[in-house]
């Protein structure tokens, strides 16, 4: 509990000043981010098959470049999808081949467009990335809480043997009510209160589901945490697992509903 605790003070005042600040130092610290996410991937994609070492550094480039490429991302992407393909004339194959480039651009893609996502939320509005994250910290606090003290069912013991049935709505209406109400009176006192509790349901559900996926990641190579980089959390893939949903499905809902 006491390691858990420092990494959580770590983390509010690493990411509190970049998050109020917003803009370039915001930009700079979430690159960074992706770029530490990116190593645990790759770190477990490495376990099993051989990346040259200019390849490696070329792919840490990429996930800065895709992940701060703003408005112009489709051709951030095309360009590292050229910078990848090209070296197959230049390595052996069991080197560096086909499956290398697929698997390391999904990993680029994967990572660089979920924080890319991030810095659009703060650059659009400090208040919405504010919500979107209390979906996320609420989500997971309250199922936790609820999951410790009323979990009877389990929610899929295959992926993620500690979460419940009963842990996942708890978090999720307590998540909703007080979400819901803060964008109420915080971002927009004027829509449709139905429609934001909607929204604020699927985020928080889509939290989960994140979470889940990324559990399945770690079941799949057999291990506990992404890595050991937050004290009493693992790595930034085990804590930003929902919030990296989150603000990917946001940005889709924005642009089809609010």
């Amino acid at each position: 509990m006491k390691k858990k605790l420092i990494g959580a003070l770590i983390l509010v005042v690493v990411l509190v000043p970049l998050v109020i600040l917003g803009d370039i130092p915001f930009e700079i610290g979430v690159a960074l981010l992706a770029a530490l996410s990116f190593r645990e991937l790759l770190l477990l994609y490495k376990t099993k098959n051989k990346l040259p070492l200019i390849m490696e550094i070329f792919s840490y480039i990429s996930v800065i470049v895709v992940t701060l490429s703003l408005d112009s991302i489709l051709q951030a992407i095309a360009l590292v999808i050229m910078i990848l393909f090209i070296p197959l004339i230049i390595f052996k194959k069991n080197e560096y081949n086909f499956t290398s480039v697929t698997s390391i651009l999904g990993i680029i893609v994967f990572i660089g467009v979920i924080y890319h996502t991030v810095i659009n939320v703060r650059l659009g509005s400090l208040w919405e990335l504010v919500y979107l994250l209390a979906i996320s910290i609420l989500t997971d606090t309250f199922a936790y809480l609820g999951g410790r003290f009323f979990g009877k069912n389990k929610l899929l013991e295959r992926v993620s043997p500690n979460k419940t049935i009963e842990g996942s709505l708890i978090g999720t209406i307590v998540a909703t009510s007080i979400s819901s109400v803060f964008y109420l009176f915080i971002i927009n006192p004027g829509i449709n209160v139905g429609i934001i509790i909607l929204i604020s349901f699927a985020l928080s559900i889509i939290g989960q589901i994140g979470d889940l996926v990324f559990s399945a990641i770690k079941r799949e190579f057999e291990i506990k945490d992404f890595s050991n980089l937050i004290p009493g959390h693992g790595g930034l893939l085990d804590r930003f697992d929902s919030i990296a949903f989150i603000s990917l499905f946001y940005i889709v809902i924005k642009l089809l509903i609010l």
